[in-house]
């Protein structure tokens, strides 16, 4: 099993977060749910789940004026659930 880098995963849930601001939310997800899902042999669903519940944050992101600590925020719980699920490493 992969060593986790969390630092890396939250880089690119923020790239996500970016896109999703400038109006484009679905701009990172084909790469996360490949990446990701590649990864979670053990349970896809729970992954597949987490990654369907950032989309929809994304979505909801596009729409903001700003981002805010309330959305960084939500985008580390996203990192934590996706740490644990892939590989059961709670920070």
């Amino acid at each position: 099993m992969e060593k986790p880098n969390v630092e890396i995963l939250e880089s690119i849930l923020k790239e996500g977060l970016y896109w999703a601001y400038l109006g484009r939310p679905n701009e990172v997800m084909p790469f996360l749910r490949g990446k990701f899902l590649q990864m979670s042999k053990e349970d896809p669903e729970v992954v597949e789940d987490i990654l369907r519940e950032l989309e929809a944050f994304y979505q909801e992101v596009s729409k903001l004026d700003s981002i805010g600590k309330r959305e960084i925020r939500k985008l580390r719980i996203y990192r934590d659930l996706l740490v644990n699920a892939l590989w059961g490493v709670v920070r």
